[in-house]
């Protein structure tokens, strides 16, 4: 490529990223104006870019707050219909440009990009689901220091080597700069680090044209995962080039002007000496095959006939389990996955085929322990079409909030597999035992959060998890068998309207009360109704909160209205909501638990029929 031309188009990135920036008074240009000769070279033949083509390459942008930069070169690449018009709105509200770039794949955005070190990990699963695809095309992720010092980095490439994934690249802006001070200061040699992994590791300058191209076409040919470190300096040119003080605003509107005159621009904001004509973007966009509904729809309705016929006491793990294992011999886009708890988490079974260096054909992904780079890679790949579901104890979920908050931000769907799903755990100890894990999962918006109480609610909850591709869905599922109450085998799907009536009013002269539970907590409220002679239960489960919250009003009202108990084996912040009378009771756990048997602890938490009737008395 013609040096000229490389040096006109990372002029044009640096200098529309600076007036991204100061037009929204917001933002960072010190990393942008850092390493866009890197940009320039991407993306002018270091890549294949074709936002709409299922055959291109991929770019991530880990360190997310460069994203002026990104906006930049996409807008010059004339392949997407971005315009200047959205550059200038960057960052404000309704724009297009909104900073943090969120999944858009028509402008040619990947993933979104907030916490540092997300970027990196959804890779691994986009790389993986390439493989799976039989795409012969590359992962381009572009890192910071932030973003290696991050544990997810070292739980992401860990993973990667382990596969082998050699059509992913790392593209390390190395300026060694972070906001306090110099990275090196605070971390390892990142070089060092990356190639004990046994990746394939390169160095070249991040301002030589020449290195750059040299570099990336190394790595492309790379038999392994290739990390490569480019010494750059961040806000180069600027009057604090490579220092902190460079990675947010270091370059205000009458500067810009000072240093576009520097470099032969247009003093004028937002003008650029590079032609960029109308968008060449190509209009084919192949998807992998994903009509799935009919085999959904037929799994679904023997699986609930089968279980009911069951009619046996079994934990909620083991009916998803075997939801899941007759699903993945049927739906190719079904990949499951489990941090060294598969057999635990019942997401293993005959049907999974494990995923291999040596073939990508499987279904199956053994993470280790790697709750966090786990829920990245589901990210990853469900955003290139897959329906990924991967498992760990509820507890252990405070290891992967921040895949699921981007996975609930980005619209995808993956489904987080949550075991162990209360003090039942027993002489596990606290440590195992979640307490608030309900309750700060349900506090995310766009995020379902089912809990079943039985082998059909399984079957439905899954159901609608898999259905809904727009909004990910986290399943907390019991180790503790429970007690078989008869299901109604209904095509209706009941868990859909997030609270149901399990067990209706015996409509006799006893004072009616409606009990509200979620889970193994619905088996306490049929014992309630066999052993009480002084009051009449309506018993009422509630799989799913957010979904109960978007159902109409009437059926709100129906569900709440008369005297209630409201009961969960989990913190109980999320259960006052649905108290609407004063002498309705709400019954939760809000201490850590301790070791001890499942029928201690529910003892100690008043989840008895004896302490309820208490405090019904």
């Amino acid at each position: 490529m013609d040096r000229s031309f490389l040096k006109t188009f990372s002029d044009s990135v640096r200098c529309l990223s600076v007036d991204m920036v100061n037009a929204a008074s917001s933002g960072h240009q010190g990393a942008a104006i850092g390493f866009s000769d890197v940009m320039a070279v991407l993306f002018n033949g270091g890549m294949n870019f074709d936002p709409l083509n299922e055959n291109r390459d991929r770019l991530i942008l880990s360190n997310g707050h460069a994203s002026a930069m990104l906006y930049s070169a996409i807008f010059l690449s004339r392949k997407t219909p971005l315009t200047i018009d959205d550059l200038k709105n960057f960052r404000t509200f309704g724009g297009i440009c909104q900073g943090h770039p969120v999944l858009n794949k028509e402008l040619g955005i990947e993933m979104t990009t907030g916490a540092l070190g997300q970027g990196l990990g959804a890779a691994v699963g986009i790389a993986i689901a390439l493989k799976k695809k039989k795409i012969d095309s590359k992962v381009f992720v572009i890192v910071g220091d932030g973003c290696l010092m991050e544990g997810i980095s070292h739980e992401a490439m860990t993973l990667a080597a382990s596969l082998n994934l050699d059509n992913l690249i790392i593209l390390f802006d190395d300026n060694d700069v972070c906001i306090d001070g110099r990275a090196s200061s605070v971390t390892t040699d990142n070089f060092d680090r990356v190639e004990a992994y046994g990746w394939s590791c390169f160095k070249a300058s991040g301002h030589s044209f020449d290195e750059i191209e040299d570099v990336i076409f190394k790595a492309k040919k790379s038999k392994h995962p290739a990390f490569v470190s480019f010494k750059t300096i961040i806000g180069k040119g600027t009057a604090n080039e490579g220092t902190s003080a460079c990675h947010g605003i270091c370059v205000d509107k009458q500067n810009a002007m000072e240093y576009r005159r520097s470099i032969g621009f247009p003093e004028e904001a937002f003008s650029i000496p590079y032609n960029v004509g109308p968008s060449s973007r190509s209009e084919e966009f192949c998807t992998y095959p994903s009509d799935i509904s009919d085999v959904l729809k037929d799994t679904v309705s023997e699986l609930k006939k089968e279980f009911i016929e069951m009619a046996e006491a079994k934990s909620t793990r083991y009916y998803c389990g075997k939801v899941l294992e007759r699903l993945s011999k049927r739906i190719p886009i079904l990949i499951g996955g489990s941090s060294d708890l598969s057999e635990s988490n019942c997401t293993i079974s005959g049907s999974s085929i494990q995923i291999r260096p040596e073939s990508f054909d499987g279904n199956y992904i053994n993470y280790g322990v790697k709750e966090h780079a786990m829920g990245c890679v589901m990210n990853g790949l469900a955003i290139e079409g897959f329906i990924p579901f991967g498992g760990t104890f509820l507890v252990f979920s405070n290891y992967m909030l921040p895949a699921i908050r981007n996975a609930a931000i980005m619209k995808v769907a993956p489904i987080f597999v949550f075991t162990h799903d209360s003090v039942a755990v027993g002489e596990d100890g606290v440590t195992h035992q979640p307490i608030e894990q309900l309750a700060q999962l349900r506090a995310f918006p766009n995020l379902n959060v089912f809990r079943p109480c039985c082998g059909v609610e399984v079957v439905e909850c899954i159901e609608l998890a898999i259905q809904n591709r727009k909004t990910p869905s986290a399943i907390a599922l019991s180790r503790q068998n429970l007690p078989y109450s008869e299901a109604n085998n209904s095509a209706e799907n009941k868990c859909s309207s997030g609270m149901y009536v399990f067990s209706e009013f015996d409509q006799n002269e006893k004072t009616p009360i409606t009990i509200i539970a979620t889970g193994s907590e619905v088996a306490l409220g049929f014992d309630l109704k066999r052993n009480t002679s002084d009051y009449d239960f309506r018993i009422i489960s509630a799989p799913c909160f957010e979904l109960f919250d978007n159902s109409p009003e009437d059926h709100k009202k129906l569900m709440l209205s008369g005297r209630k108990i409201i009961i969960e084996a989990g913190s109980s912040n999320c259960l006052y909501k649905y108290k609407t009378q004063e002498d309705d009771i709400v019954i939760g756990i809000d201490e850590f638990g301790t070791s001890g048997s499942p029928s201690e602890l529910f003892k100690m938490a008043d989840l008895t029929v004896e302490a309820i009737m208490e405090r019904l008395a």
